[in-house]
Formats: C-alpha cells, structure tokens, sequence
C-alpha cells in the first residue's frame, strides 16, 4: 500500500470544518450537476455527486463523507431520477438509488479503511522510532557505565592492593570481598539494563537490589525493608544509588549482627524538596566500634568506596551509631 503523509489525509480538523466541507462540495456537485444537465444523457443523476463524496470522505473523514452521501443522493433523487422533482419511489428509482447507496457505501468505507490503516502505520513507525532511539541512548549509556565501573573496578583492586600490602594475612578476605563487589556490579548491570527492567518504578528497582544483597551475604534470616518515593533517576544515576545501597548493605549483614536475636535492616529514599532525595540505610546491629579498635585499611576501604559513590551523586553523607548504624545520604535527584 503507498504511503501517505498524515497531512495529505484528511486535513480538515474539527466537527464543524469537517461537515462544512461536506456540505460544500455537496452544494459544489450539485451546482455542477445542474448547470452540466444539458450536457448529459439520461441515466447518470449521479455523476457529479459520486467525487463530491470522495473527496469529502477523503479530506474529512467517514461523518462529513456520509452527510455528503446522504444529502446528495436526496438532491440527485429530487431533481435528476425521473420522475424529476418528486421522492416518488419505483422499481427504477429503487434500483438506482440502491446502486448509489452501495457504491457510496463502498467508496467510504475503502477511503476510511486507508485513512485509519494509515493511523496504525504512523503510530507504529512511531514506536519503532522511540525504541530506536531509546535504544541508542542506552547503548550509549551502557558504554559510558561500563567504561565508569571498570574505573570503579581497578580503583578497588588498587585500595584492596594496599591492604594486602599492609597486612598479608587479609589477602583471601579483601580478594573475596573484591570478588562478590564486583559480582554485585555486574549484576546490577544486567538488572539495570534489561530492557524488560527499565521501565519498572523506583522501589521495585531498589528492593531487587537489595534483595540480591541480602542474598550475597547470607543474611536471609534478617528482616529487610523498603520504603521509596516515587521518583524518576536515569540509568546512570540509579546504577550508583543501587551500589551504594548495596555496599551500605554488605557492610551491615557483615558485621552488625553478631549474636543479634532479630537482626533488621531499613532502606528508605524520600523526597527533601528543592528536587533532592534523601537516602537512610539504618540497621539494629551493634554499631560501629571504637575507632581504635577498627583496623585501619579496613576502615579506609569501605569507606572510600562508599564515598566514591556519594561523590558520584553530587551528595552529602552523614553517620551515626545509636543503636546500630544510621547513614544518610543526601544528593540531587536529577
């Protein structure tokens, strides 16, 4: 079927417009009828009507085209099917007004089937031409995030590096806490960007994430719960929150729970105003130890990744221990 531009079908917008063209070529045909009456033999009082009818269908849509069909095959019954001027009905009259009735009907039903089949391609070019771009944009993105974690990555192994330097006998915990972050990445990546994914809200991005945390560590006898505001991050931006929150994570199922009979963790994302959100990871554990009791290049670690990642959203973070361990970080939700 030939392609159409919308603006070739069916200009005319509006109920009013479209019925006054209607009429109009409606009155056009039959003006031309009229005054070409002499020119034609007997049996055509329709001649003139029939393009009127297109092309009021065909510029106006099927209401307009039918009005136009009814009016003239009224003043093409009064004035030009003998016996002129008169509704008399005969076999003859029946037959041709029958004939005209489906060839109207046909001609209608024809241009608004092209117009409406039309509609549908346009609409459907249009949604390839977004996911087209879409996927573009993500390709793009992805290239970009991949590029940004590897960085993350060899930045890691590079502070892991000097921990192991600093006391050799840490060296199969930092390779194996290594080993599960970048794990982790990799499958927040493929939740991430699974097309299937992305169009899921906020909270159930985040509590995916947080479930497979858990389950990273072991730690499926603690209580998690999510709470989030509805809220919109690009992909970029979701992938770091998502990391954060699970390095927060990690943290508390590895070491705030020793011992603990009812070990609870809460994730909550809120709104702050002024377009910024504010994230709370907060436990029930034991809370952090004395600072001097924490061995350094395990404090360092943790740390600068995690500030790696405020630092990635633009944010602030602040850390209490009262009770367990409360972080908060507050960043731009654009």
């Amino acid at each position: 079927m030939p392609y159409f531009p919308r603006k070739l079908l069916q200009p005319v917008r509006g109920r009013i417009a479209g019925y006054a063209l209607g009429i109009a070529l409606f009155a056009l045909g039959l003006a031309v009828r009229w005054a070409a009456d002499h020119l034609f033999p007997p049996g055509f009082p329709f001649l003139t009507f029939f393009p009127a009818v297109i092309v009021a269908t065909f510029l106006a849509g099927r209401g307009p085209g039918v009005l136009c069909a009814v009016l003239s095959g009224l003043a093409a019954w009064y004035f030009f099917v003998p016996p002129v001027y008169s509704f008399a009905v005969t076999s003859g009259v029946a037959t041709a007004m029958l004939f005209y009735g489906f060839v109207v009907a046909v001609d209608i039903m024809l241009i608004d089937g092209l117009v409406h089949r039309q509609q549908r391609l346009e609409e459907n070019e249009a949604r390839l031409t977004l996911a087209a771009e879409r996927e573009r944009l993500l390709f793009k993105e992805l290239q970009h995030r991949v590029a940004n974690n590897l960085a993350t990555v060899a930045a890691m192994l590079r502070m892991q590096r000097r921990q192991i330097a600093a006391d050799p006998a840490t060296a199969l915990d930092a390779i194996d806490r290594a080993n599960a972050r970048i794990e982790l990445m990799g499958e927040v990546h493929r939740q991430l960007y699974d097309p299937a994914a992305l169009d899921l809200p906020l909270v159930e991005q985040i509590r995916r994430a947080a479930d497979h945390a858990r389950a990273v560590g072991s730690a499926d006898h603690v209580r998690l719960d999510v709470e989030v505001a509805d809220a919109r991050l690009e992909p970029g931006r979701l992938m770091t929150v998502v990391l954060l929150i699970s390095e927060l994570l990690g943290n508390s199922f590895k070491h705030a729970f020793e011992d603990h009979s009812a070990p609870a963790v809460r994730v909550v994302i809120a709104r702050t105003g002024d377009a910024r959100l504010r994230l709370t990871v907060c436990d029930n554990g034991s809370g952090l130890p004395p600072e001097a009791e924490l061995p350094q290049p395990r404090r360092g670690l943790g740390t600068a990744i995690i500030k790696g990642f405020v630092a990635q959203l633009g944010g602030t973070m602040t850390v209490e221990s009262l009770g367990g361990v409360t972080t908060v970080v507050e960043f731009p939700e654009g």
